[in-house]
This record gives C-alpha cells, sequence and structure tokens, in this order.
C-alpha cells in the first residue's frame, strides 16, 4: 500500500540545469497528429491535456533534422523555420502549467522506408533494418556534415522556439543507433570500427547541441540500455557509453530504454510482457554516472514506478502509454486518489497499432486522445434527467460512468449476474489478464459515482415502460454467429467464448480454430485449449495469422502459440464438413485436403444482440435510443469504450 503524502515520485528534482517539479515525465512518442510538418493545434492540445494532469515535463515526439529523415506522413520537421511558431505556441501553453517543453530531435535512419521522404534512406553501412523493405545508401562524410547541420538547425529552432530543452534521440536503431552498433556500422573510416569510433557521430552531436543552445537550456540524451540481441550492444556497452556522454560535460539527463528493428515488438512492449521490464538497465546505468536518469518500460503503476525512485533505480520516471490512457496519472497521485487511475492495457491496439496504419494516435481506453479539444478533460457539459443503459460490458459502462459524470440519474440493467461482457472470459488466460483491469475501473467507477446497477435485471419494453428513462442506451452487445459452414453435423462446431468458460472440457482432443477473424478470439481460445492439454492447428484463408494484430502484440502471440506446439496453418479455407472430415482448400493453389477433428471451434465473428433494438425502433414514443459498441456491429473494445463515452456525453 502507497503513502501518498510521502511519495519519492510526487517530489521535486533539481540537478544543474534539470529542474522538474515531480519525478514524472511525458515521454516522446509518435503521435502522427502534426499538421504541415508543425505543432498544430491538435498536437498542442495532446500535449497540454497532459500538462493539465500534471506531468512535469513534456517530451514531444521526433522531429526531422533533414529531408531524409522523414518515417510517416504528418511528421515534424524540426529543421524547418516554419516549426519556430509552433514551438512557442506549445511552450506558452505548457507554461501555464509549470510544465517543462523539451523537443526530441532524430534522424531515423534505415529503420522505415522511403516512401513518405521520396529519398534513399541513409544509415553508415548498406545494412537493411529488420522492418525496412529498403537497403539504404551508405553516408558519405560530406553527407554525415549535412546532418550534422541539420542538427545545428534544428537546434537553433528549438532556441527561437523559447523551449526548455531538447532530447537526441539515439536509441531503438536511429541513425546515432545505428552508428554505435556493430551490426549496423561496418564502416572502416573515422566513424566505424572501435567503440570510440562508433561514438563519434554521437559525440560531435552532443558538443553541437551544447554549443548551440547555450548554457541554460536542457539537453537530454535517449539511448538504449540494450539492444536486445546478442551480437550487439548489451547493457555494459551502454554503461561505457553513458560514461562517454556525462565525460562530454554538454548532457543533463539520459532516458533509457530498449531494443531496435529486429526485436521492433519488445520497443513497445504489449501486455503479456512483465511492467517495469527495463528498469534494470537503467538502473545499471544510473549506478554508473551521476547524470540524473529516465527510466522506461510499462511504468504504469504507481506502486512500482515509486519504487523505482523511492530505490534510486532512476531518478525519473517516463510514461508514454500510462499517461495515454490516463493524463491525469499524476494529479489522482496527488489527490490521494489512485484507484481513480484509468489503466493502461497494454493492448498496444491505438497507440502503437495505429502508427503502423499510419493513422492519428488513439487508445482503447480513453477515447480523447487525439481528440482533447472536443471530449478532453474540460469539455464536459453538464445535463439532468433520467438514462437507462441496457447491457454491462465496456459500453454500457463507459456510457453510464460518462452520463453521471454529467449529473443525469443513470440506472445500468444487466441481465448476467456479473459485469464486463466478454471481458471476463477474454481476459481468462494469463497473457491477456490485463485487459480486466479496464472492467475491474470502470465498475469502481460506477458504484464510486453512483450509478444505480441492477444486475440479473433483463430488459423488455414493458420493463422499459415500468422505469420511463427519459434516455435509453442500448449496449446489449454480441453474441456468436451461426457457423457458416456447409455441414453434415458429424464434427461439433463450437463458438470461442462457449470453449473460453470451460477450455479444460476439451484436454485430451484433436482441434482445429477455423480464423476468419485474424484476432484474439481465433487465438485465445486456441492457447487455452492448448494449455488445457488439447491438439490444436490455426487455419486461417488469410495470408498469414495475426494479420489484424499490431505488429508487437502479434510478434509476441505468435511466437507464444508456436512455442506451445499450436500449428498455424495460412491460406487455408473451409469448403465443408462431412462424414467426420473437415475439407478445406488452398486458397492460392485450390488444392484440396482433409483434416480429421474431433471439435472445430468457429471464430468466425459476431453478430450484434439486437432484439431490444428492434423492438424499440418500433415503438414510436421512444426515440432517444443510443445503439452502441457490439450492439451497434460487433467490433473491438476500442469501438466499445468510445461509443460509450460518446454516447454518455451527447445526452
Amino acid at each position: 500500500m502507497i503513502h501518498i503524502s510521502d511519495l519519492q515520485i510526487l517530489q521535486p528534482l533539481t540537478a544543474g540545469r534539470l529542474k522538474l517539479k515531480n519525478r514524472v515525465v511525458f515521454p516522446a512518442n509518435q503521435t502522427l497528429l502534426s499538421e504541415d510538418g508543425v505543432v498544430g493545434p491538435r498536437m498542442r492540445a495532446y500535449y497540454a491535456e497532459r500538462a493539465k494532469g500534471g506531468v512535469a515535463a513534456v517530451i514531444v515526439e521526433g522531429g526531422a533534422v533533414h529531408d531524409t529523415t522523414v518515417k510517416f506522413p504528418n511528421y515534424l520537421w524540426g529543421h524547418k523555420e516554419e516549426i519556430i511558431p509552433s514551438y512557442m505556441a506549445l511552450q506558452k501553453e505548457l507554461s501555464k502549467y509549470d510544465c517543462k517543453t523539451i523537443i526530441q530531435l532524430v534522424h531515423s535512419g534505415s529503420r522505415m522506408s522511403s516512401h513518405d521522404s521520396r529519398l534513399p534512406l541513409w544509415a553508415p553501412s548498406d545494412v537493411r533494418s529488420a522492418i525496412s523493405p529498403e537497403i539504404p545508401h551508405a553516408m558519405t562524410t560530406d553527407e554525415i556534415s549535412q546532418v550534422l547541420d541539420g542538427y545545428e538547425k534544428s537546434f537553433k529552432n528549438a532556441v527561437e522556439g523559447g523551449v526548455d530543452g531538447i532530447e537526441i534521440h539515439a536509441a531503438h536503431e536511429y541513425l546515432l543507433g545505428q552508428f554505435l552498433s556493430p551490426l549496423n556500422n561496418l564502416r572502416s573510416d573515422e566513424y566505424g570500427g572501435s567503440m570510440d569510433n562508433r561514438m563519434r557521430l554521437l559525440n560531435e552531436v552532443v558538443m553541437l547541441a551544447r554549443k548551440t543552445v547555450g548554457d541554460e537550456m536542457v539537453v537530454g540524451i535517449r539511448i538504449n540500455g540494450s539492444d536486445l540481441v546478442d551480437a550487439s550492444l548489451n547493457n555494459d556497452d551502454y554503461v561505457e557509453v553513458a560514461q562517454n556522454i556525462e565525460a562530454l560535460a554538454s548532457v543533463d539527463y539520459l532516458s533509457i530504454s530498449a531494443g531496435t528493428s529486429r526485436d521492433n515488438h519488445m520497443i513497445v512492449p504489449p501486455m503479456d510482457t512483465p511492467e517495469g521490464l527495463y528498469v534494470d538497465y537503467a538502473a545499471n546505468i544510473r549506478a554508473a554516472v551521476t547524470l540524473p536518469v529516465m527510466a522506461v518500460g510499462r511504468l504504469k503503476n504507481p506502486q512500482l514506478a515509486e519504487e523505482v525512485i523511492a530505490t534510486g533505480k532512476a531518478d525519473v520516471v517516463a510514461q508514454a502509454r500510462a499517461l495515454i490512457a490516463d493524463p491525469f496519472w499524476v494529479q489522482k497521485l496527488n489527490e490521494k486518489s489512485p484507484q481513480q487511475i484509468r489503466p493502461c492495457i497494454g493492448c498496444n491496439q491505438g497507440c502503437f497499432g495505429y502508427l503502423y496504419t499510419n493513422r492519428p494516435i488513439t487508445c482503447a481506453v480513453n477515447p480523447a486522445v487525439g481528440h482533447e479539444r472536443t471530449i478532453g478533460h474540460g469539455t464536459e457539459t453538464s445535463s439532468s434527467g433520467s438514462v437507462l443503459v441496457v447491457g454491462g460490458g465496456p459500453a454500457g459502462m463507459e456510457a453510464a460512468i460518462a452520463a453521471r459524470e454529467r449529473g443525469l440519474e443513470v440506472t445500468l440493467a444487466e441481465p448476467s449476474d456479473t459485469l464486463g461482457g466478454q471481458i471476463p472470459l477474454a481476459s481468462s488466460i494469463d497473457p491477456r489478464a490485463e485487459l480486466r483491469t479496464i472492467i475491474d475501473y470502470q465498475i469502481d467507477e460506477l458504484y464510486r459515482l453512483g450509478v444505480d446497477v441492477k444486475l440479473e435485471t433483463p430488459i423488455d419494453v414493458s420493463e422499459i415502460d415500468n422505469l420511463k428513462p427519459d434516455t435509453i442506451i442500448i449496449a446489449t452487445g454480441s453474441q456468436p454467429r451461426t457457423s457458416p459452414f456447409t455441414s453434415d453435423g458429424s464434427i461439433p462446431v463450437i463458438a470461442p467464448i462457449d470453449v473460453m468458460a470451460s477450455p479444460e472440457t476439451y484436454s485430451d482432443t484433436n482441434i482445429i480454430v477455423v480464423d476468419h477473424v485474424a484476432h484474439f478470439p481465433a487465438y485465445a481460445p486456441a492457447e487455452a485449449l492448448k494449455d488445457a492439454g488439447a491438439e490444436v492447428m490455426v487455419i486461417t484463408p488469410k495470408l498469414f495469422v495475426g494479420s489484424l494484430l499490431d505488429q508487437a502484440t502479434m510478434v509476441r502471440t505468435l511466437r507464444r502459440l508456436a512455442s506451445k506446439g499450436i500449428q498455424m496453418v495460412p491460406n487455408t479455407g473451409v469448403v465443408k464438413i462431412s462424414d467426420g472430415l473437415l475439407h478445406v482448400q488452398d486458397t492460392l493453389s485450390g488444392q484440396m485436403r482433409t483434416e480429421e477433428p474431433d471439435v472445430i471451434i468457429a471464430a468466425v465473428g459476431n453478430q450484434a444482440v439486437e432484439t431490444l433494438s428492434d423492438e424499440l425502433t418500433k415503438t414510436i414514443h421512444y426515440s432517444n435510443v443510443h445503439i452502441i459498441g457490439d450492439a451497434s456491429a460487433p467490433r473491438t473494445i476500442l469501438e466499445a469504450i468510445r461509443e460509450g463515452r460518446i454516447a454518455g456525453r451527447s445526452i
């Protein structure tokens, strides 16, 4: 149990030029919210929300230092003068909340593609990054000088913009990290070979930064604590890098992360990874230097974050996803209400997942992300009247919370004896257990706010006539779709949700999961069944398994399933079930074959439960009806919570 009054994490930090009101910062994270290469109103509101919530500093996502840097559309152009007024506006906004503005500057090297820059990728050597489709151009010494000029322009723009500091990104196999790495840097000139030579460009950038920004501005560096690859730099190597940086006497803090494109999924580690997984890397570096050190890596839990600071493993915790999920994380600690922190569930769906589809950032548990100006904190309006929410899944609970926050009288009716919809079963396997935390939070909020929760309460039109609510929100969810397979009934076909309730029933059976969803309704039951002792194969007509998962979650999930002996077969469509055989066809070659499972799990998607909504649409005197979440169309928890929040705000 943490004692709020003496939390070290809430204490100020004064370390030379780095002066913070507490020990929590919002680190750089790609948002795709920029407008014409500058920090526009939408991005400014995103960062301001975290400043309002109490963070000591916002580190603005990486701004390009050269034309060859751009790796996404809507990227910041740190080296162009047009960005200066937007820096000024951001600094003015964040300083209202005693929040420091630090601008991260970056060259992405060969990590991505040239689709947005339309220029060859630049790198120390012609070594392809694991996530890039292209061989990069090995930079000449003249091109290295051009990049240094770009850094200098970017540093000057930050000074002109009046911000508090800059952060040099040298982690995650970005260009400066590529020069450090013996895997990426195969040069034989003064920038390659020995560790001293491989650190040369980083040293030049650091010295140029201090020379350009002067004696007052904060200069930080983000480096890895480990590349997480045996043949590359380990934690001991990065201790040496950190000591080298400190010896330059130009830097005010180190931010320690981990990972490269070779394990890109571990840069934003998903929910099946331990909390605080990179803290020890930071702690070892902290023990070797006197510079303040920022730790990262799933530090969402106040107890863990406090332990990191209190035990001296780091001086600051840098929380990205925790503060995306709840911008007011720090304020809620200050107000002695940590139980009201909306939890990040590590799903990566709207943050990291949206990034790799070139969509602006959002969040599965916080629909206001990227829309702070319209549905963020303080934009709520008060209202009155009575609301009946039918259904206690994530959508219905979120709608009830949002409506009650605005002053409405809210009744939530759930026909079963538990809240949470499908999430309790979906989170019943250990790698997905963190899903449960968001519905636990919602349940706590329902009771804290005084929502009248009625379990085991089926609702029909006659019951609504008795209650006479002013507004009705239908959140009745979805149910398994009837199997689309032609079948003579010779093999049982079971819905995923039914399997999750009792996977042990199917131990010692041969099971095929037919995956039409490319998501966890296929993979969670496959894993639960395998853990229970069944033999499991997943087949899908898609080109590969897991295609709709974010990249980090997909890699972790497929590796885990494979390690357990679950066979995964793509390009395989079901033709029919007959005479105890599953007839399938290769979707590319057209070749037919048969399988002989004992049971088939049909992960073919759900269908909306529409009985009540259909009845209400036929009833003229009930016009103020909102249908949300799976009751409208079966999708994911992201859409359910978003539509619940919007419905509760709109009535």
